[in-house]
């Protein structure tokens, strides 16, 4: 729902109004039930404070609609339970998660990773649709998506950009949710509902750049063969280890050549390539996840010796060198 719309007609989810008040204090208790303890103040003489929270609860997600009317700083600190999407379709809000600080609007919208602090200033006017993301079924949910064990949790980048079209496309999704939620209270029953809530997430995980995009696998379909199967999950968890051909094909047991053409056939990648793809990737993680990194360490650490090739083949899987990726996430997550 586009603020235009949202002038012409009650606002969302008005089939699930939780609370509505002009008490400063009722507001930040009333919010804290669903999400987390947080300060609330009012900017300014507070004249048009009124607060008003909808809220639609799912499976691994819930709807939700708040608007506070005046200027207020919001301050959870790091949210730890869950993940929380912000799209304003009235107003605008400052929004300040980890290390990066941006206004959002009607094209530009928020997503507060759990594990970062947060600190908000909702202007006055601001109204938001906003999604909870429950973060431990969320995790278990996105190792599924990329058919490993996450090495950490997931760290989008805060800012959404809806002129991105896969963003675009997420929320008309999004829309349509909150759509069918206002048509009653049975949207979050049934296998449609967790189909509807599983498709929404998975868009969320392919479209919005985060720490884990570079281990999403855009190539592969249908079912992997046994022993192929085998050998990447060999790869996966023993990449710190300097291992052979030999030993994958041991792991997966089949014969080397056996295992060179699956490769091949499956990825467009022999073994080897496969486990210094995966090294990289790692690499990549440790770069963008860690405070005040060492590259060299870090490449180290994943078994490249020769700091010369090894930058040469990161800036070939990723387009950058390595100390252009950590200056980038100074910026970024």
């Amino acid at each position: 729902m586009r603020a235009e719309e949202g002038s012409r007609h009650a606002p969302p989810l008005s089939r699930h109004v939780l609370f509505e008040t002009g008490d400063l204090d009722c507001a930040r208790e009333r919010v804290a039930r669903i999400f987390c303890n947080h300060r609330l103040e009012i900017v300014g003489d507070g004249a048009a404070f009124h607060a008003t929270q909808h809220h639609a609860p799912g499976g691994l997600i819930s709807l939700n609609y708040i608007s506070y009317g005046a200027d207020v700083m919001i301050d959870p600190g790091a949210l730890d339970s869950f993940y929380l999407i912000q799209m304003p379709i009235a107003g605008a809000a400052t929004i300040c998660n980890g290390r990066k600080e941006f206004l959002t609007g009607l094209e530009t919208a928020s997503v507060l990773n759990a594990d970062l602090e947060t600190r908000m200033h909702w202007w006055r006017g601001c109204g938001q649709l906003l999604v909870q993301i429950r973060k431990a079924p969320f995790m278990a949910f996105a190792e599924r998506l990329f058919d490993r064990a996450l090495p950490g949790p997931v760290i989008f980048d805060p800012q959404i950009d809806f002129s991105r079209p896969e963003m675009r496309e997420w929320r008309r999704l999004a829309e349509l949710l909150f759509q069918t939620a206002e048509c009653g209270s049975g949207w979050s029953a049934g296998i449609q509902a967790a189909y509807n809530e599983q498709r929404l997430l998975e868009a969320f995980l392919r479209g919005q750049p985060s720490n884990m995009s570079i281990f999403l696998e855009h190539g592969s379909h249908g079912a992997t063969p046994r022993h192929l199967r085998r050998a990447e999950e060999f790869l996966r968890a023993n990449c710190h280890r300097p291992i052979t051909l030999i030993d994958v094909a041991e792991a997966a047991d089949v014969a080397p050549r056996t295992l060179q053409l699956a490769f091949k056939a499956r990825h467009g990648l022999s073994p080897m390539h496969a486990l210094q793809r995966e090294r990289l990737r790692r690499v990549r993680f440790d770069l963008q996840h860690g405070e005040d990194v060492s590259v060299t360490d870090i490449a180290l650490k994943w078994g490249f010796a020769h700091l010369g090739r090894f930058s040469a083949a990161y800036r070939r899987e990723f387009g950058e060198l390595p100390r252009e990726t950590t200056r980038r996430t100074a910026d970024r997550f």
